[in-house]
């Protein structure tokens, strides 16, 4: 299949965010007089979901506190976590090989649009993509909303685009938005070693063998 459009997750595609965003929202509970997680497992159930869903998942929080919990967290990771990431390995080699090649390159995540931007400046990826779209403040779009966005910015059809990510949102969201998905087990949902399921186009365990599939 070849693609015109490669849509890339953020946190655990493009990037390490985590420990950014662990201490955050573990700053964030604080802030509400709960208890921090230290359990990197439990945490990692921070990446992947819209944000209002991560407290849920992570630290049972009641359904009253979310809103607050939200705006604490956005404050907490704008002044203190959300440089506190890297790039993976051989990204920023893939991203530029891929622009070589004349693929449209693209962010698609769940994180804050704003704040993804930022990201991609400060980390120096922005010019490798033509576009970056993200949650709206209320959290309120999926992860299909996203890719939807996506491809109207920059006029493909669904048929000639893929979504690269390491979480079953990303799968799914994928799905509903009628747009093929590559896998990637680096990040924080697929496990490692994990083998390709058929409504995947493919599983990817090295970043350079994007450069091979697409």
């Amino acid at each position: 299949m070849n693609f015109k459009l490669a849509i890339f997750d953020l946190d655990g595609t493009l990037m390490n965010t985590s420990p950014g965003i662990f201490a955050s929202a573990n700053a964030t509970v604080e802030r509400l007089g709960l208890e921090p997680e230290h359990d990197p497992k439990q945490l990692s159930k921070f990446i992947g979901p819209p944000i209002t869903q991560c407290f849920v998942k992570v630290y049972d929080l009641d359904p009253s506190l979310i809103d607050q919990a939200v705006v604490i967290y956005r404050k907490e990771y704008d002044e203190h976590g959300r440089f506190n990431a890297s790039p993976y390995d051989k990204i920023e080699e893939t991203l530029d090989a891929l622009k070589k090649q004349g693929y449209l390159l693209a962010v698609g995540t769940l994180k804050y649009e704003p704040l993804a931007r930022q990201m991609m400046d400060h980390f120096g990826l922005a010019p490798y993509f033509d576009s970056i779209r993200g949650a709206n403040e209320a959290s309120s779009l999926s992860k299909a909303d996203i890719v939807r966005k996506v491809l109207d910015d920059l006029g493909v059809q669904r048929q000639d685009a893929v979504l690269i990510g390491d979480t079953t949102h990303d799968q799914t969201g994928a799905e509903e938005a009628g747009v093929a998905f590559i896998a990637v087990d680096w990040g924080f949902g697929f496990p490692k070693g994990m083998e390709k399921e058929p409504s995947m186009y493919a599983m990817v365990r090295e970043v350079e063998d994007l450069l091979t599939l697409l």
